[in-house]
């Protein structure tokens, strides 16, 4: 059985400076991670954060856990993707488990909404019954070490959402012999 851990709670605000502190104060310490991306100052997306900060709690690589806060506009429009909660994030082993759950859910009609390569992890984004993102993923990198060296990268600050891939076509180049971690980690 593969173990699947919670990995991240990631909530929108426009109170972005209000909830991280309460957030640093609950949990006595400052973001490991806030930046500003630099692909998303000045937009109009609801959707797209203006800054993020990332809280990491106590974990065992890879299950990270952490706690983000997203600042967006208009939190409270109900023409948004979503409002509060931004997305819960489960984390596999390894890219062969988070493509084997796709390939389980597929056929019951379980089809991500949006598949993403962070750069720091691969992600398949899900909705529930109830229209929350339930984010699967797995991290693209080997060790921490890497992880937080990707994390100050010019290409990680310019656009930290990544870039949109294609499962179906991965899945090919996988049956094919490539490895999913020589596709999915960045080289920088």
């Amino acid at each position: 059985m593969v173990r699947i851990g919670v990995s991240e709670v990631v909530l929108r605000t426009s109170w972005y400076d209000r909830l991280c502190g309460w957030y640093g104060e609950v949990l006595r310490q400052p973001p490991t991670l806030d930046l500003t991306p630099e692909a998303n100052r000045g937009t109009d997306d609801p959707d797209l954060p203006t800054r993020m900060a990332f809280f990491d709690l106590p974990s065992e690589f890879p299950y990270t856990q952490r706690i983000a806060v997203f600042e967006c506009l208009d939190v409270g429009s109900t023409e948004r993707r979503s409002v509060g909660l931004h997305h819960i994030q489960l984390r596999f082993p390894d890219h062969e488990s988070l493509f084997d759950a796709y390939r389980r859910l597929k056929p019951l009609g379980i089809i991500p909404a949006e598949t993403d390569n962070h750069g720091i992890a691969t992600s398949f984004y899900y909705r529930d019954p109830d229209y929350n993102r339930v984010e699967l993923s797995a991290l693209n990198f080997a060790t921490l070490a890497d992880v937080r060296a990707y994390t100050t990268t010019d290409r990680f600050r310019r656009k930290p959402e990544g870039e949109p891939i294609d499962v179906e076509e991965l899945i090919r180049r996988r049956e094919s012999g490539e490895r999913y971690a020589d596709m999915l980690t960045p080289s920088w």
